[in-house]
């Protein structure tokens, strides 16, 4: 994936950080890891620091805070205003894929979405008697009926 040169991980400049009335929604990211090999890009995130820091930079109104999680699956926690919490899990995660999941926290707001699923089909408490109309039906082949 290589962002357009006029956009920042995927959003266009104007969209790229949450904000709603003024207030920044992000509050704080946590990174927890433990010392087994599924936190291996955590450890290669804190070696170069140069990431974190530009992050932290880039972003001062976020707390980074890393966090030792002996025996735990490495995740990364954000906090938003109204302490509204969201989860990521970043298990066997590259360098490259955690930084992406910390700008997807901070890029996101900390409102529910809502699904659309249930609009997919039409709903009916009366199905067609009829049946579905397709493309596929033969008009010639419909035999109606009239009443006597």
């Amino acid at each position: 994936f290589r962002p357009h040169p006029t956009t920042t991980h995927g959003l266009s400049l104007p969209h790229r950080r949450k904000m709603i009335r003024g207030v920044w929604q992000l509050e704080r990211l946590v990174i927890n890891y433990c010392r087994t090999p599924c936190s291996t890009g955590v450890y290669e995130l804190m070696k170069e620091k140069k990431r974190i820091l530009d992050f932290a930079k880039e972003n001062p109104q976020i707390e980074v805070v890393t966090k030792l999680n002996p025996q735990r699956i490495p995740h990364v926690v954000g906090t938003y205003a109204g302490s509204i919490d969201h989860q990521v899990g970043i298990k066997n995660s590259t360098a490259d894929e955690i930084v992406d999941v910390l700008y997807k926290l901070r890029n996101r707001s900390a409102r529910e979405t809502s699904s659309l699923e249930h609009w997919g089909k039409p709903q009916t408490k009366h199905p067609s008697v009829q049946g579905i109309w397709t493309p596929t039906c033969d008009p010639d082949a419909i035999i109606v009926k009239r009443r006597q």
